[in-house]
C-alpha cells in the first residue's frame, strides 16, 4: 500500500512539474510575441503621428515623455480641423469592414471575448487592430495605446492557444497572458499590467488568479523584449517626492478622491452618452461615424490643441509645474469630450491614456488651489498629478490594485503609495458599478466562463420563493382519505408527492406514489385503510427563505422529488410545493441571463 501511494505521489509531482514548466514556456513565448507586437505597434504610431500631423500640418504632438516640444500652432492650422476625421475614415473603412471587433477601446473586446466567447479571437482581429489604432492616434484622435495593445497581446495569445489546440480555461488564460505581456511591454509596468489583466475582468474587488502566474511571466519577458528596444527607465520623470505623511494632506487626499469620483461618474455617462448618440441617433453609415467624430475633434482642436492623441506629453508639463491651474481645469472636461467623440464614435484607441490625462490635470488643478489656499502648508502640486492619475483610473476602470501599481511603475513615485491608496480607495466606492467598461461582469460567480464552477454557488443565491410559481395549485389529501379515493386522486394529478393534512389544513404528513404502491397489493386492506395509514409523519420542509442548496439537499437526503414549502412562523402551515424540476428550471434561467447580461432574479412565492 505504500509502495502504491508512493508511486501516485510520484505521478502527480511529475505532472505538476510538466503543466508548471508548460506554462513557463506558454508565458515566455506570449511575452516574446507580445513585446515584438508592443515594438510594432509603437513603430506604426509613430509613423502615423509624423505623417499625418508632423508632415501634413507641420505639427508635433508632444509625446515625447522626456521634454515636450511646443512648435506654436503651424501656418496650416486649418487643416488640422480634417485630419483627425481623414483618420477616422481610414480606421472605420478598415474596421467595420474586415473586423468590426476591433471598434472602440479594444480592453472591453478582451474582457467580452473571456467572459462569452471561450477566449477566442479571430486571426484578422489583431492586425487590423494594430493597423486602426496607428491610424487613429497617429491622425490625433483622443486615445491610448492600453485598448490596442490589449487586444493585440491577446488576440496573438488567444491564435496561438487556438494552434495547440488548448482547452477553453487554458485558453482563456493565454488570453490574458497576451493582454498583461502588450500591456507591460508599452506602458513599462510590468507588474502591473499583470494586476490589470486579471483585475479589469470584475467590477468587485476579485482577481481571476489562475492567471496571474502566466501574465507575471508574460509581462516580464515582454517589458524586456521591448526596453531592450526602446530603453529601460520611467515612462515620466518626477521629482524627488517626500512621502506624504501629514493627517491634514492625507484629508485633503480624502477630499480629492471624492472630487475623482464626481468628475469619473461625468465622464463615464457622457462616454457611453455620446457613443449611444453615435450609434442610434446619428443617421450615418457606421463606416463613416469616427470620420464625423474625428471633424468635431478637429473643430475642438482648433481652439485646444492640448487634447489631440494621448497627451503623454501635456502630463509630464503638468507633472513639471509648467501648465495654467485654470487650463487644466478646462482640459479636463475638453479631454472627456474628445475622448468620447474619438471612441464613441467608434474610433480605434484605449481609454487609459485619456483617463491619466484626465486624472493628472484634474490632480494638477487640485494642487495648485489647494497650495494658493494653504500656502504655509507647501503642498507639491506634481503629487497631486501623479496621485490623480491613478486614483482617477481606479475608480472608473474598477481597478483599485492595478491602477496604483502602474502608475507608480509608469512614474517611479512609490513614495505616494498612501495617498494613492487612499484616493483610488474613495474613487473606486463612490463610482460603485459605473464602470467605464461595460463588458465587466460584477464577481467570478457572474462570469459565463465560471458557470460550471458556481453551480453550488448560484443555488445558494436563490431561495425557494424565487423558484416556486406563485399560481401554482397544490393537491392536498385530507388524513381520512379512503385508500380508493385515494388511489383516485393519485391517477389524476401530475403530482409525485402529496401533502395529508388534518380537518383544519394543518400539514400531519405526506406520501408519494411509491408509499401507495406498497399497499396495492394488500387488496385486504382497501377498505381498512386511510390516507393517514399511509403518509409519512416524518416529514422535512423548506420555507420560502431557504435557499435552493438547503432544498435539493433534502430533497436527495429523503430520495424524493418534491418537498412542501411552509411558513417559517407556523411548520404546520402549508404555502407550495417545490420540485426538483423547479431548481433546474430556475437554476438554468439564472445561467442564460448571466450569459445575455441581464441579471437580475426571477419573480415567485412571496
Amino acid at each position: 500500500m505504500e509502495i502504491r501511494f508512493g508511486q501516485y505521489r510520484q505521478t502527480f509531482s511529475t505532472l505538476r512539474m510538466k503543466s508548471i514548466g508548460r506554462w513557463i514556456v506558454l508565458g515566455m513565448t506570449v511575452g516574446v510575441v507580445s513585446g515584438l507586437g508592443a515594438i510594432l505597434f509603437n513603430y506604426l504610431l509613430i509613423s502615423g503621428s509624423r505623417f499625418f500631423m508632423t508632415d501634413l500640418v507641420a505639427w508635433v504632438i508632444p509625446e515625447s515623455f522626456r521634454a515636450v516640444r511646443i512648435l506654436g500652432f503651424p501656418p496650416g492650422q486649418w487643416l488640422m480641423i480634417v485630419i483627425p476625421a481623414l483618420g477616422g475614415l481610414i480606421s472605420g473603412f478598415l474596421v467595420y469592414r474586415f473586423a468590426p471587433e476591433a471598434e472602440g477601446h479594444g480592453t472591453d473586446a478582451m474582457i467580452d471575448s473571456f467572459h462569452r466567447k471561450g477566449g477566442a479571437v479571430r486571426p484578422r482581429v489583431p492586425v487590423i487592430k494594430t493597423i486602426a489604432s496607428a491610424i487613429t492616434i497617429g491622425s490625433g484622435g483622443s486615445a491610448g495605446k492600453e485598448g490596442p495593445i490589449a487586444q493585440i497581446g491577446s488576440g496573438f495569445a488567444s491564435i496561438l492557444a487556438t494552434l495547440l489546440k488548448m482547452d477553453e480555461p487554458s485558453r482563456r488564460l493565454m488570453l490574458l497572458a497576451g493582454a498583461a505581456g502588450g500591456i507591460g511591454a508599452i506602458f513599462k509596468a510590468p507588474l502591473g499590467a499583470a494586476l490589470f489583466a486579471t483585475e479589469v475582468l470584475y467590477r468587485k474587488p476579485e482577481f481571476e488568479f489562475e492567471g496571474i502566474i502566466p501574465c507575471i511571466i508574460s509581462s516580464i519577458v515582454a517589458f524586456t523584449v521591448y526596453s531592450l528596444h526602446t530603453g529601460y527607465g520611467t515612462i515620466f520623470t518626477i521629482p524627488n517626492l517626500a512621502p506624504v505623511t501629514a493627517p491634514v494632506e492625507l484629508l485633503l487626499y480624502g477630499i480629492f478622491g471624492i472630487l475623482c469620483a464626481a468628475v469619473g461618474y461625468v465622464y463615464i455617462r457622457f462616454f457611453y452618452g455620446m457613443r449611444d448618440f453615435f450609434a442610434s441617433r446619428l443617421r450615418v453609415n457606421k463606416i463613416y461615424r469616427p470620420a464625423v467624430g474625428g471633424l468635431l475633434l478637429g473643430l475642438l482642436a482648433f481652439f485646444l490643441p492640448e487634447v489631440l492623441g494621448g497627451g503623454y506629453g501635456w502630463i509630464q508639463s503638468a507633472i513639471d509645474g509648467r501648465m495654467a491651474m485654470r487650463l487644466m481645469l478646462l482640459l479636463v472636461f475638453a479631454k472627456i469630450v474628445s475622448t468620447s467623440l474619438t471612441i464613441g464614435s467608434g474610433g480605434s484607441g484605449g481609454v487609459f491614456a485619456p483617463s491619466l490625462f484626465i486624472g493628472a490635470m484634474l490632480g494638477g488643478f487640485y494642487g495648485h488651489f489647494c497650495g494658493s489656499l494653504f500656502p504655509q502648508w507647501s503642498l507639491h502640486p506634481s503629487a497631486f498629478v501623479l496621485v490623480g492619475m491613478g486614483g482617477f483610473f481606479a475608480g472608473v476602470a474598477k481597478v483599485p490594485i492595478a491602477s496604483l501599481i502602474m502608475v507608480a511603475e509608469m512614474t517611479g513615485g512609490y513614495s505616494l503609495i498612501v495617498p494613492l491608496m487612499i484616493v483610488s480607495t474613495i474613487s473606486y466606492l463612490l463610482l460603485g458599478d459605473v464602470s467605464l467598461y461595460e463588458k465587466q461582469v460584477p464577481a467570478r460567480i457572474d462570469s459565463p466562463a465560471h458557470l460550471g464552477d458556481f453551480a453550488v454557488d448560484t443555488l445558494e443565491h436563490v431561495c425557494v420563493s424565487d423558484a416556486v410559481p406563485p399560481d401554482r395549485k397544490v393537491e392536498t389529501i385530507p388524513e381520512n382519505c379512503s385508500f380508493d379515493a385515494l388511489l383516485q386522486r393519485i391517477v389524476d394529478s401530475t403530482q409525485s408527492n402529496f401533502p395529508v393534512v388534518d380537518a383544519n389544513g394543518c400539514l400531519t404528513g405526506i406520501l408519494s406514489i411509491s408509499d401507495v404502491r406498497r399497499v396495492m397489493l394488500a387488496e385486504e386492506l382497501h377498505n381498512l385503510v386511510v390516507a393517514k395509514d399511509v403518509a409519512t409523519e416524518n416529514i422535512l420542509t423548506v420555507t420560502p427563505g431557504d435557499d435552493l442548496k438547503t432544498a435539493l439537499r433534502m430533497m436527495t437526503k429523503a430520495e424524493v422529488r418534491e418537498l412542501p414549502v411552509v411558513d417559517p412562523g407556523d411548520p404546520k402551515k402549508l404555502i407550495s410545493m417545490i420540485s426538483r424540476k423547479d431548481i433546474i428550471r430556475t437554476y438554468y434561467e439564472k445561467i442564460e441571463k448571466v450569459k445575455t447580461g441581464r441579471g437580475g432574479s426571477t419573480t415567485g412565492l412571496t
